[in-house]
């Protein structure tokens, strides 16, 4: 019995690693940043739009220089892998209700009951949310309200511009946010996981 717990201790301290190095946080700040760009400088969004490929790779390298040099290929049993099923079947559900409240708020009768803006605000919300729950990513859960805040709060400026006039300074602010959290994390991570001597051996 207590192999089995330490088994399930040492699986889901195996699965939530990735989370230890700030990289998610990183990966979600560049996404952000690109979004921030791509509103505040509109006229060049064509051009711009082609920086979300950054992230993207941004994280595939990260792990692999990264992240797997210093904590493997983490493979998840079972139970883990039903988890992540459940996630996503939980934000397909999401997604689905999401759009049908979309639809029928197009309808005369539903368009003043229904706003669109949170529609949007609660896929973003809840899907956070899905992914705080199954994936055990606890400040997913802060993020959630940032990133669904940083959403309104651009739509409300656009709406209603003031001092200032573009939108895409929300996604700025939350970006700054998740980066100096990521940097936080990854800082530590390194620190607390160097290469291994293999790995320096063969930098030398």
């Amino acid at each position: 019995m207590e192999q089995k717990i330490n088994l399930k201790q040492l699986e889901k301290k195996s699965a939530s690693a990735i989370f230890q190095t700030g990289l998610v946080e990183i990966g979600i700040a560049l996404v952000l940043l690109v979004s921030s760009l791509a509103m505040i400088f509109d006229d060049y969004r064509y051009y711009i739009d082609i920086l979300y490929l950054l992230p993207v790779a941004f994280m595939v390298l990260a792990v692999k220089y990264i992240a797997q040099p210093r904590m493997g290929i983490v493979k998840y049993g079972k139970k883990r892998v039903k988890r992540s099923r459940l996630m996503m079947i939980s934000i397909t559900l999401i997604l689905v209700i999401m759009v049908s409240l979309t639809f029928f708020g197009t309808s005369n009768s539903m368009k003043e009951l229904i706003n669109p803006r949170w529609i949007v605000t609660g896929i973003i919300f809840f899907i956070c949310i899905a992914v705080a729950f199954f994936l055990n990513f606890d400040r997913m859960y802060f993020y959630a309200f940032l990133m669904a805040g940083a959403f309104n709060l651009s739509e409300e400026i656009r709406e209603s511009p003031g001092f200032i006039s573009q939108g895409g300074y929300a996604y700025l602010f939350a970006s700054m946010i998740l980066l100096g959290i990521g940097c936080v994390f990854l800082v530590n991570f390194l620190k607390k996981n160097p290469l291994p001597e293999k790995e320096l051996r063969y930098e030398k």
